[in-house]
């Protein structure tokens, strides 16, 4: 007998990321975004993933992955490189931010994500990448926020609110909690979102129900 999976949660951190995920009928939604942004110093977004993850499958259907051109520090820091692994040749004659939003939202229209009938959210490891990160540097360029990046899933809540416990150090306990193995590299953008869609399959198959954590703005 196959469970319908029921879903409600995102996660991001300081590089962006972002996960779509189509639902079954009488979830939440039909997609879900995984979202986990990756900065330098917390101050610039330097890397831009998302997976489109199908709610029904819970499998990955397709993938957005850009890097950023930073423009207030251009230079990436010893220590940016070391946490994410990003050196300055990956980012240098990338796009700037407004032109990787630009790209997004085309993107989420070519998969169907900006249907006025087509449900979705985005899940984010904890709440400062929609909630400061991208909200704050998009102040700071002058540049709108779309709505889309206005309600999201935490999966940090999520998995709290399935497991009991808090996961303190993010994927790392999550996954160990779950007995999963951790995928690629701490930190990257585009490993994260995929920890993160792993993290979301493996609560659903055991029947949790994912909703929007975020408050309206």
């Amino acid at each position: 007998v196959f469970v319908m999976p029921q879903v409600h949660w995102l996660q991001s951190h300081a590089n962006l990321v972002e996960i779509r995920v189509l639902l079954s009928m009488g979830c939440w939604g039909q997609y879900f975004e995984v979202l986990g942004l990756f900065g330098q110093s917390g101050k610039e977004i330097i890397e831009f993933p998302i997976l489109k993850l199908n709610g029904r499958t819970m499998e990955i259907e397709s993938t957005f992955h850009m890097y950023v051109q930073p423009v207030v520090h251009p230079q990436l820091t010893p220590f940016c490189t070391e946490l994410t692994g990003i050196i300055q040749a990956m980012v240098d004659g990338q796009p700037s931010l407004q032109q990787v939003l630009e790209r997004v939202d085309e993107w989420m229209a070519k998969e169907g994500l900006l249907d006025p009938n087509v449900k979705s959210i985005f899940v984010t490891c904890g709440d400062w990448d929609l909630k400061v990160m991208l909200p704050g540097q998009c102040q700071y360029l002058g540049l709108p926020v779309a709505d889309y990046f206005k309600q999201w899933i935490n999966l940090k809540k999520a998995y709290s609110f399935a497991m009991g416990c808090w996961p303190k150090n993010g994927l790392l306990d999550m996954n160990k909690g779950l007995s999963l193995q951790h995928i690629g590299r701490p930190h990257s953008g585009i490993d994260d979102c995929k920890n993160i869609a792993n993290i979301m399959k493996t609560l659903a198959y055991q029947g949790f129900i994912f909703k929007q954590t975020s408050k309206p703005f």
